[in-house]
């Protein structure tokens, strides 16, 4: 179970080809994450982003970026040499010197996903082993979903079979699952309904504390007082408006920026930062502890 306490500023089987653990050699006491979906346009929304996350980090403790889909519009990559990656990733993320562990979305699918697993084996900021992975961080072990190509959003059973296996299994203080779709969502798309009746229940009986998303173009915290709690950061780049909060939403804005997740043994805290003609502010805080 876990306690919230809000300040707001502003009112299987797995397949080896798709599922991987990324390792890392010491654990940490804490690990501080900057959320960030939908950013892979190569426009100017996508360099503010960029230039803001880049002045945070500067001044605050940042081990990664979870970079939650929709990474390569409109039609993602034709291959690992494609241009692209340079266009819409290198370039715009040249000054944030940070791995991106990274989750596909949509319109990743639109091209060949394997292109981007492909690119992740030469990148020294690109992290992806695979469709699907687990990896640890600090006290948190994080688990990232391949949603799929519909606009809805669909996990396929042996992927649902390997996360419920690697949540069941897992002893970390946190448990963390991100991929691009919505489960509960107050954005353009709304809620996803085979999210809700398929992946949502195992979220819940594997205790998951956490599930970071995209795919609305807006930033969002929901929180009805149960696991999981829900972080929807889908302002990478571009915004859209939003039809208006539902049941459980803490907070909601139509603004591009991106989530600030910081987790250490006992405490998770996070910001949601908005990025605008009028600067960069956190806009709502909130904190969890076990």
């Amino acid at each position: 179970m876990i306690v919230l306490f809000l300040a707001c500023v502003k009112p299987p089987e797995p397949v080896v080809a798709q599922a991987a653990v990324a390792t890392e050699a010491k654990v940490a006491a804490s690990v501080a994450v900057v959320l960030v979906g939908d950013a892979g346009k190569g426009n100017q929304g996508q360099r503010d982003v960029a230039v803001a996350v880049r002045d945070w980090c500067a001044s605050r403790p940042c081990d990664f970026v979870a970079y939650l889909g929709d990474n390569l519009y409109p039609d993602g990559a034709k291959s690992a040499d494609d241009p692209i990656f340079v266009e819409k990733f290198e370039t715009p993320w040249a000054d944030v010197n940070l791995p991106f562990y990274v989750a596909l979305g949509n319109h990743d699918h639109y091209g060949d996903p394997d292109a981007e697993l492909a690119y992740a084996k030469s990148s020294t900021k690109w992290i992806q082993p695979a469709r699907y992975y687990n990896f640890k961080k600090g006290p948190a072990e994080f688990f990232v979903i391949d949603t799929g190509k519909g606009e809805d959003g669909e996990v396929p059973e042996p992927q649902r079979t390997w996360l419920a296996s690697g949540l069941g299994a897992s002893t970390a203080a946190w448990r963390v699952v991100y991929g691009h779709h919505p489960i509960h969502s107050g954005g353009l798309h709304g809620d996803g309904k085979v999210m809700i009746e398929t992946v949502e229940p195992v979220l819940q009986a594997g205790k998951a504390d956490f599930y970071l998303c995209g795919h609305d173009h807006d930033l969002e915290l929901i929180d009805d007082g149960s696991a999981p709690v829900e972080i929807v950061s889908g302002g990478g780049a571009s915004l859209r408006e939003v039809k208006g909060p539902g049941p459980g939403s803490r907070y909601l804005a139509s603004s591009m920026g991106f989530g600030y997740l910081t987790l250490d043994a006992q405490t998770a805290s996070l910001a949601m930062v908005e990025v605008s003609n009028a600067g960069v502010k956190a806009a709502y805080e909130a904190s969890w502890s076990k």
